[in-house]
């Protein structure tokens, strides 16, 4: 890895790196600061039962006939069930095309190869950008979370948060990995539309997984399936499987790309 050129990347992405944890944190402030309103509404234990069992399931909330009115249940609803990892596929894809994508395409990417650094440190270096990227943005989001939920005085188990960050992050590297492989592979605009395709395809299996136990054989063939924050949030099921398979894909996915962009020709 090049320092001098992780600094300066890094440096370059600093005010999408606000922007992106900015956001999320006032967001996530805001439906905490709603969450006590809405305990105190008389109507909210019917609220729930108002929508269907094919919505609730879709946004990762639990379907049983109890109502589960924890902060768990809730900011997962809100926040990491859905929304959230839209969020982060987005800035994972937007961070590749940014750091590889334009820089292969516009000759920038040959003007560095044309100083005396090798193709795998400029490539580890981009790599390590994007990973410390999501690392800032998904630290932050915990934290934002930490934060609220201190202000509102809201009781929570931090270190189901902190495994659920984790996951996130592990999540988040495997779709930057086979967009940054996609960029190797495409370099051009075409390579994010690909990286999109393939989210999308693999967003749409993780929601029709939800739908109904007949279609929930599907979350086995996408990543999203190994991401479920309200389990791991209320401590029913362990991040450590899922961690361990992302980190695998993420590991192999970025070793095709290394070979892949060592071996490419890059007209100066």
């Amino acid at each position: 890895m090049n320092d001098a050129l992780y600094w300066v990347m890094l440096k370059q992405e600093g005010k999408k790196i606000i922007g992106y944890s900015l956001g999320v944190v006032l967001y996530e402030g805001l439906i905490t600061w709603v969450y006590p309103i809405i305990l105190q509404s008389p109507a909210i234990e019917e609220l729930p039962k108002s929508f269907p069992s094919v919505v609730k399931r879709a946004f990762g909330v639990s379907t049983g006939e109890e109502i589960d009115m924890s902060y768990e249940a809730y900011i997962s609803a809100q926040l990491f069930g859905r929304l959230w990892t839209l969020i982060m596929s987005f800035y994972g894809m937007n961070t590749v095309d940014s750091l590889v994508t334009k820089p292969m395409e516009k000759g920038c990417m040959a003007y560095l190869l044309s100083s005396p650094v090798t193709r795998s440190e400029i490539l580890n270096t981009q790599i390590a950008v994007l990973l410390t990227e999501l690392a800032l943005v998904t630290g932050t989001t915990i934290s934002g979370v930490y934060a609220a939920t201190a202000h509102f005085e809201i009781t929570i188990s931090r270190w189901q948060y902190l495994r659920l960050a984790t996951l996130a992050f592990s999540l988040c590297s495997v779709i930057s990995a086979y967009s940054l492989l996609s960029a190797v592979l495409f370099n051009t605009e075409e390579a994010m539309r690909y990286a999109s395709v393939i989210t999308f395809v693999f967003y749409g299996l993780d929601v029709v997984s939800c739908l109904s136990d007949r279609f929930s054989g599907l979350k086995y063939l996408t990543p999203f399936g190994l991401f479920r924050p309200q389990e791991v949030l209320q401590g029913k099921a362990m991040p450590t499987k899922g961690f361990v398979v992302l980190s695998v894909i993420t590991g192999v996915t970025l070793g095709i790309a290394g070979i892949l962009f060592s071996r490419k020709d890059l007209v100066v």
